[in-house]
């Protein structure tokens, strides 16, 4: 029981240790750098932890994912967490009631978050103030990083997975 116990801490505390790496990987300039693009590290390994712990554990790890990205960020703070937390807890849903916890389902739940997150945030950071040529931001900016974050995923996934059947096998045997 003690052990059991232990276990988790370690591995909950490591899913936060790895996600924290990650945010410092994509804020630290020049790493992870493609034609002036970064992914954001964070928002496909939240949704992994919530596709293979659930819905209770991926909403915490997606709320910390997403206010992380709001400390780097230009939006307002609490948007990424409030956002991640949603999405974090949906995928954990559908993955218990609905879908197969697998690569395509990650890159599924990360290019539907991404689009979301960034459309939302070039309507209301640049669109609705009437800027010209604001287009290109969302041209420019965010549908690039969009993408380098979902050809990443699978990495990420894989990765965390591996972690997570680890643990697993460690917990049951």
């Amino acid at each position: 029981m003690k052990r059991t116990r232990y276990l988790l801490i370690f591995k909950y505390t490591l899913y936060a240790l790895i996600l924290l790496l990650f945010y410092i990987l994509q804020t630290t300039p020049g790493v992870l750098e493609l034609a002036g693009v970064k992914p954001m590290l964070v928002i496909p390994a939240a949704l992994t932890i919530a596709m293979v712990e659930g819905e209770f554990v991926g909403g915490v790890y997606g709320a910390l994912a997403g206010l992380l990205c709001d400390l780097g960020g230009s939006v307002l703070f609490g948007f990424n967490g409030l956002l991640l937390s949603l999405f974090c807890i949906g995928a954990g849903l559908l993955v218990i009631y609905l879908m197969h916890c697998n690569t395509g389902g990650a890159l599924l739940f990360v290019t539907v978050t991404m689009l979301v997150r960034g459309g939302v945030e070039y309507l209301f950071s640049y669109r609705m103030w009437g800027y010209e040529n604001v287009w290109k931001i969302f041209a420019l900016h965010i549908l690039p990083m969009s993408l380098y974050t979902i050809l990443v995923t699978p990495l990420l996934f894989w990765l965390i997975r591996w972690i997570y059947r680890l643990f697993d096998k460690w917990l049951t045997g």
